[in-house]
């Protein structure tokens, strides 16, 4: 059921292309001639606001800095079969801010446009370091950093890259694109999800956590949080110094790998497992309680102390380490079963 989410993930950031793509853009041959028409605008802001801003197609990078206002340089391109007429659309488009209470949109009026006519806007944007913003691409890169807020970016095609993110809510993904995030803390929910391509995220401290991909590798490093989730559905799934109470790593098609912090709590429950992989785990220095192992083809190996209980094979082994409350189950269905 849980890999519907990545599916359901998938037709989200499609539906995005499809409503994106309705406000300001029409696909054709893209040899034509193009003219490109900077504009640049200014908007008082003040801290703990909300900026949003999207576009069809087109870049959207995104600052915190020490200012009071939203400042930004629009790009817009018109394209069309002559340079003259690609000028017409790139003039005919209209940047403007819409402010709402403590929210700011940054809207777009474009022309009406005909076959093989298009037009795309790209927006680098700086804004008071307090800031939250929600950022959608149909069809293009997203990048966001220091800001402390919560960040809400997303894009049908291209990659997303957040970093020096502090406090809120982070939720990055991408339909076909990389997506990594870097250097966050004091996050509460943090979400981040390819549909095709490389999720990763490092150095990254929040109450619960979320990563996967469903074409691709799913990697978490230098991590801390009550609850983490790795996945991914075709591709490696991999943590490397977790920290954490509670943890699920899963992969369809590829290795699962867990390497916890020796400081890592001695009562963490995880469970671990793969379809078709390898499963490794490094336990915390003082983890204590239950360990179940399993694999249909393939080894159990242990390197630490395991007091067996029941019945013990070479496909199955159930004991414990120590005394404690913590549990750890390994599974894979083809792929040896390794803790450490």
């Amino acid at each position: 059921m849980k890999s519907l989410r990545f599916v359901a993930r998938a037709f989200v950031l499609i539906a995005l292309t499809l409503t994106l793509g309705a406000c300001d853009i029409e696909m054709g041959n893209w040899s034509q001639a193009h003219y490109d028409r900077t504009v640049e605008l200014q908007q008082p802001m003040a801290d703990g606001g909300t900026l949003a801003v999207s576009t069809a197609s087109g870049h959207i990078h995104v600052g915190g800095q020490a200012v009071s206002e939203a400042r930004v340089v629009a790009t817009i391109r018109g394209q069309a079969p002559t340079e003259e007429e690609a000028r017409e659309i790139a003039e005919a488009t209209e940047i403007r801010f819409e402010p709402t209470g403590d929210k700011v949109a940054i809207k777009a009026d474009t022309p009406k446009l005909g076959r093989n006519r298009s037009v795309s806007i790209s927006y680098d944007i700086v804004v008071p370091r307090q800031t939250s913003v929600e950022c959608g691409s149909a069809s293009g890169g997203i990048e966001a950093a220091g800001l402390e807020g919560s960040v809400k970016a997303n894009t049908a095609s291209g990659s997303v890259a957040c970093e020096s993110i502090r406090g809120g809510n982070v939720e990055m993904g991408s339909a076909s694109g990389s997506v990594r995030l870097s250097d966050a803390s004091e996050l509460g929910s943090c979400s981040v999800h390819s549909v095709s391509g490389r999720a990763l995220a490092e150095r990254v401290q929040a109450e619960q956590i979320r990563i996967g991909s469903t074409s691709g590798s799913a990697e978490l490093a230098e991590a801390r949080a009550q609850d983490i989730e790795i996945k991914s559905t075709s591709g490696r799934a991999a943590g490397r110094e977790i920290d954490c109470s509670r943890l699920r790593a899963d992969s369809a098609s590829g290795s699962v790998s867990v390497q916890f912090t020796p400081s890592a709590p001695g009562d963490l429950k995880a469970d671990v497992g793969s379809i078709s992989g390898s499963v490794t785990v490094v336990v915390p220095r003082d983890f204590a309680g239950r360990i179940e192992m399993s694999t249909t083809s393939g080894s159990i190996q242990s390197d630490l102390p395991i007091t067996v209980q029941g019945r013990m094979d070479k496909k199955h082994l159930s004991g414990s380490i120590g005394q404690g409350n913590g549990s750890l189950t390994l599974r894979t269905t083809s792929g040896s079963v390794h803790v450490r």
